[in-house]
Parts: C-alpha cells; sequence; structure tokens
C-alpha cells in the first residue's frame, strides 16, 4: 500500500511542478509579446507643419496702472469764507472758469484805506512839486542857496516814492481781492468739490479736484522681442477683461458711444525707455489710450491686452505646441517617426500662434496633442491638422 501511496505522491507534485513551469513559460512568453508589440506600437498623435504665417501679435498684462498727466488740485491763493460755487461736480470747465468765490472781508477796507492813504500822498506830491518848482527857479537867481533846493528836491522825491508805494499797496490788494475768484488751471471736468458755501478755507487749501481723463497713459516692461517692433506713435487697440476695472473711482462722466465691458480702445506709443537705438534687453514704454468715450479713469486694472494692427510675418507654431512652463519646448516628429524633443526661442504672440526664431525650420511637424507620459524615441503617426 505504501508503495501505491508514495507513488500517488510522486504523480501529484510532477504535475504541480509541471503546471507550475508551463504557466511560468506561458508568463514569460506574454510579457515578450506585450514588450515585442508595443515596441511596434505606433501611437497615433495629432500635428502641424511648421511654416510662415502673418501674426498680428497680441501683448498679455496682467495689471496697468493708469494716470492722468492732466489732473491736479484747485487751490485757493488767499485766506477766506466760501461765498459761493460756480459749478457742480462733473461740470466741465476750461482754464479761467471760475469754480469758488472765497470774501476776506479784511480786503475791501484795507482798499479803502489805500484809497485814502493815496489821495493824501497825491496832495503831498503836488505841495512838493510847487516847492521844487519855485526853488529851482529861484536857484536861478541866486535867490537860495544850493542846500536849500537840495532839501526841496529830495522832499519832492520822497512825496513821489510815498505815492508810489501806497499805490503798490493798493494794487496788491486789488490782486488779492482777484484770488477770491478760484479758477480751474486746466480743462477737463470737476472731479469733486472739496468745499461747501460757508465754509472757511486758508491760504494753500485745495477746493476742488480737476482732471481730463479724455487721454490716459499707462507704462509697461516689455522684453526687446516685443519693443524691437515698436516705434513711436505706432497704435494697437487695448481691450480690458476684466469687467469689474471699470468702475468709476472719481466719478466721471461717461461720453456717448462707448460700448462698456466691450470698448476697444486706440492705444499709442509715446515714449521708449531706452531708446530703440541702443542694446538693452527689457525696455520701458508709456502709452497713450484715447478714452474721449470716458469709460477709464486713474487706478489699476488687470487683464489688459494689447492687439497689434500690423501683421509680422514669422516662423509659427500653435501655442499648444509649447509643453513646458518655461516655453522653450516642443515635441516634434523626427526623420525615424520617432517623437523627439526640441530646444526653441519663441518670440510674439497673437494668441493661437507664437513665432519661433530658432530651434526649428520651414517643412518641421510639431505635435499639438497632449505628450506627457510618452517617452522621447516612441513610435508615433501623425495625423496632420489643417493649417
Amino acid at each position: 500500500m505504501k508503495i501505491y501511496f508514495y507513488l500517488g505522491v510522486g504523480i501529484i507534485i510532477t504535475l504541480i511542478v509541471t503546471l507550475f513551469g508551463y504557466s511560468v513559460y506561458l508568463n514569460h512568453r506574454g510579457e515578450n509579446d506585450i514588450i515585442e508589440r508595443m515596441a511596434n506600437q505606433h501611437l497615433p498623435l495629432t500635428g502641424t507643419t511648421v511654416q510662415e504665417r502673418d501674426l498680428m501679435p497680441i501683448v498679455e498684462l496682467e495689471l496697468v496702472n493708469l494716470y492722468s498727466n492732466k489732473m491736479t488740485d484747485v487751490v485757493a491763493l488767499e485766506n477766506g469764507r466760501v461765498v459761493r460755487a460756480f459749478v457742480e461736480k462733473n461740470g466741465h470747465v476750461v482754464v479761467g472758469t471760475p469754480i469758488i468765490e472765497l470774501l476776506d472781508e479784511d480786503i475791501p477796507l484795507k482798499i479803502r484805506q489805500s484809497d485814502s492813504d493815496i489821495f493824501e500822498a497825491e496832495a503831498q506830491v503836488v505841495k512838493a512839486r510847487n516847492t521844487y518848482n519855485r526853488y529851482r527857479q529861484l536857484l536861478e537867481s541866486n535867490a537860495i542857496s544850493l542846500e536849500r533846493f537840495d532839501e526841496a528836491e529830495a522832499a519832492y522825491k520822497a512825496a513821489q516814492a510815498r505815492l508810489a508805494n501806497f499805490q503798490a499797496q493798493r494794487e496788491q490788494l486789488l490782486i488779492r481781492q482777484s484770488r477770491e475768484i478760484i479758477t480751474a488751471p486746466i480743462d477737463g471736468e470737476v472731479l469733486n468739490l472739496y468745499q461747501t458755501v460757508g465754509a472757511y478755507v486758508k491760504a494753500g487749501t485745495p477746493v476742488a479736484l480737476v482732471g481730463d481723463f479724455s487721454s490716459i497713459n499707462f507704462t509697461s516692461t516689455l522684453k526687446d522681442v516685443y519693443t524691437k517692433q515698436l516705434y513711436i506713435g505706432r497704435e494697437f487697440e487695448l481691450t480690458i477683461s476684466e469687467g469689474e476695472g471699470l468702475q468709476k473711482s472719481y466719478g466721471a462722466n461717461f461720453a456717448s458711444g462707448n460700448l462698456g465691458e466691450d470698448q476697444v480702445f486706440r492705444v499709442q506709443v509715446e515714449k521708449i525707455t531706452p531708446d530703440l537705438s541702443e542694446p538693452a534687453t527689457m525696455r520701458q514704454v508709456v502709452w497713450r489710450i484715447d478714452n474721449r468715450v470716458g469709460l477709464l479713469e486713474p487706478g489699476a486694472y488687470s487683464k489688459v491686452c494689447l492687439h497689434s494692427n500690423l501683421p509680422h510675418k514669422c516662423l509659427a507654431v500653435p501655442v499648444g505646441a509649447i509643453i513646458n512652463e518655461n516655453k522653450n519646448q516642443v515635441a516634434v516628429l523626427d526623420e525615424d517617426g520617432r517623437l523627439a524633443i526640441r530646444h526653441v526661442e519663441i518670440g510674439i504672440t497673437d494668441g493661437k500662434y507664437v513665432e519661433v526664431k530658432t530651434g526649428l525650420k520651414a517643412g518641421d511637424i510639431v505635435i499639438t496633442s497632449d505628450t506627457e507620459g510618452i517617452d522621447e524615441g516612441t513610435q508615433i503617426d501623425i495625423v496632420l491638422e489643417d493649417n
């Protein structure tokens, strides 16, 4: 019986070892098959041909600070109480337009006192002049000494100087009185009235704020790749994506014809520093915005976009072809039909395509579909997109 038992156990062990070996063989063969299929697999990806295009460049600015070169406080030049306001907030004014009238009650009294002093001084001048003329005649006939004539001449000149002094004081008082009418120093809109009727103000105190926002500026720092396409006076179109950025701080009037958040503004290059004739990698550009629609005011605006109105011919690829954060790599189809990584230098963009300055040539095929997780050297099949 033992013989049969051991024989059965041996057969069972033999079967187990045989099955295990066969499973290992099948597994190894399956892995080889998978590896072979993977090696021969051609991943389907989309791509496009690198070619020259006419791009209408855009420059995206995350944040800009708009400012006005024509915005100023209107300041009182004399002490006085506000007795009248000639304009209201948002009223339009030109240089010299009366804004507020002050009253210093001491000035009229001083003018009357000055009139009295002038009248008395004029009488003294007449008296001294008559004495001077009489003494001059007497001197010619040797009836008086030269010393007495000199005294009469000095008294006459002193009387004239005294009269001139009183007249100058009166003119100064009249100037001060004229300053009680405070006028606009620039053309623009009354953005704020700081003082109301009855308020007492001292010289140097702001009474109103006047600004002209029909033209407004901002400054940006750009790479030379963008600024070399610029020149003084070149025009762009400007849009602001953030609608809340159009909220007014000063409450200036809107002009007719504006399109609100859909408004496209004309913007012009006003200044470039350093000058384009000097080598630099970064330049500061001052822009002037045509804001006659009255939508913009000084302040911070986000998501600002500058659109060129002149085409720029260059070698370009879709923006989506750039595969890294540093924006200096693209995936391409190499001569062997495999995926390869190329380093590139990019330039301007129109939002859809981007200029490639180095690293590619016309006719190269760049991959536009997602290549994350795909190793360089993988065999790929390209489906070309319409160019």
